[in-house]
C-alpha cells in the first residue's frame, strides 16, 4: 500500500502540473478526492492492513491526502487569483497614473471677467485687509453710531474693537491716502455679514466696489458707467431699472436692479417673487466722505458703486442657489 499512495500521489502531482484552466480542477478533485476518487478507494483498503502496520499506513495516507489537497490549493491560486494579482502588483518601470487638473472657482472667472471689463475702461484695481476697524469701516464713511449696521445681527466682531469687514468700501479710503483725483478704482474682495443663509444670501460673499472722483462728475457718469457694464456682461438686452434709496456715504443714493435671468421677470426663489434682483447699489460720494478722504467737495465730485459678484455670477450661468458655490461638491464645480 505504501508504494500505492506514493505512485498516486507522484501522478496527481504530475497531472496537476499539467492543469491550464481553472474549470479543469473541479474534474481533478472529483477524481482524486471524490467519493469515488483514486485516493478514496486506495484509503478503503486500509481495513486490509495488519493492526500492526495500520497506524502508520493510516499517517502516510492522510499525509498523501493532505499533500494532494495542498497542491489543488495552490494551482487554484495561481489560476484563478494570479492574474488579478499580477494586474494590482506595482511595477516600477510603468509610468504614474494622470491627476486630473482643477480650474478656477467659478466665483473667481467671474470676478476675473469683471476686473477686466471695468480695466478697460481705465478703472485702477485696489486691495485691502478683511479684518477692518470701525474707523474705516463704518466712521470715516459717514455711516452713523447708531446705524444698524453696526449692530452685531449685522456684523461679526473680533477682539480688540476689530471686525469682520461687512463691504469693500474701507479699501477705497485707504487707497486715498496714496492717490489725488482724479482717480478710477475697483476694490473687489470678500465681505462678511451675520445674517441667516437662503437661496440668495451667504454669510460670506464677494463685492466689488467701485470709485471715480474727478471734476463735473454726474449721475449721469454714475449710470452710463453701470449700464455699459452690465450689457457687457449679460448683453445689449439686459433690462434694467434705476431707483431711489438711501445709503450713508453717498448722497443722492441709487439701486440699480435687474430683470432675474432665472426666471424672466415672472418670479422665483433667488428673487423673492419679485422678478427683479438689487444688483448695485450706488449714488453720488457724500460731501463728508470726500473730506475725509482729503478730497476738496467744492472742486471735485464723484461716484461709488458696489457690485454682488455672487449674484451676477449666478444670474450669468443661471445658477438658482447661491449655496452651491460654497458647497465643495464637485459635481456642481465641474460644470464651469
Amino acid at each position: 500500500m505504501r508504494d500505492e499512495l506514493e505512485q498516486l500521489k507522484k501522478q496527481a502531482l504530475t497531472e496537476l502540473e499539467q492543469i491550464k484552466q481553472p474549470e479543469q480542477l473541479k474534474d481533478f478533485e472529483i477524481n482524486y478526492l471524490g467519493r469515488k476518487g483514486k485516493l478514496t478507494s486506495v484509503l478503503k483498503q486500509l481495513k486490509d492492513v495488519p493492526k500492526i502496520d495500520r497506524p502508520a499506513m493510516g499517517s502516510l495516507a492522510n499525509e498523501t491526502k493532505q499533500g494532494i489537497i495542498q497542491s489543488l490549493e495552490l494551482k487554484k491560486t495561481q489560476l484563478v487569483q494570479g492574474p488579478k494579482l499580477a494586474m494590482s502588483a506595482i511595477e516600477a518601470t510603468w509610468p504614474g497614473r494622470d491627476f486630473g487638473l482643477g480650474h478656477l472657482h467659478p466665483i473667481t472667472q467671474f470676478l476675473n471677467k469683471v476686473q477686466d471689463i471695468f480695466m478697460s475702461m481705465g478703472f485702477e484695481v485696489v486691495e485691502g485687509p478683511e479684518v477692518e476697524t470701525q474707523k474705516f469701516n463704518f466712521d470715516l464713511l459717514n455711516i452713523p453710531k447708531n446705524h444698524p449696521a453696526r449692530d452685531a445681527w449685522d456684523t461679526f466682531y473680533v477682539e480688540g474693537g476689530l471686525l469682520m469687514r461687512t463691504h469693500t468700501s474701507p479699501v477705497q479710503l485707504r487707497a486715498m491716502k496714496k492717490s489725488k483725483p482724479p482717480v478710477r478704482l475697483i476694490a473687489p474682495g470678500r465681505v462678511f455679514r451675520n445674517e441667516a443663509t437662503d437661496a440668495g444670501h451667504e454669510t460670506n460673499f464677494y463685492q466689488c466696489e467701485g470709485l471715480v472722483i474727478d471734476k463735473c462728475i454726474t449721475v449721469a457718469n454714475l449710470i452710463s458707467t453701470l449700464e455699459s457694464f452690465l450689457k457687457q456682461v449679460f448683453g445689449q438686452n439686459v433690462k434694467i431699472r434705476v431707483r431711489p434709496e438711501y445709503y450713508p456715504f453717498v448722497e443722492p443714493g441709487l439701486d440699480v436692479d435687474m430683470q432675474c435671468l432665472i426666471c424672466g421677470g415672472s418670479g422665483c426663489s433667488v428673487c423673492k417673487q419679485r422678478g427683479w434682483l438689487e444688483m448695485l447699489g450706488s449714488g453720488m460720494v457724500h460731501p463728508t466722505v470726500l473730506k475725509n478722504m482729503g478730497v476738496d467737495p467744492a472742486k471735485y465730485s464723484g461716484f461709488a458703486f458696489g457690485l454682488g459678484i455672487d449674484r451676477l455670477m449666478m444670474l450669468y450661468h443661471s445658477i438658482n442657489d447661491i449655496r452651491f458655490s460654497y458647497s465643495g461638491d464637485s459635481r456642481f464645480l465641474e460644470q464651469f
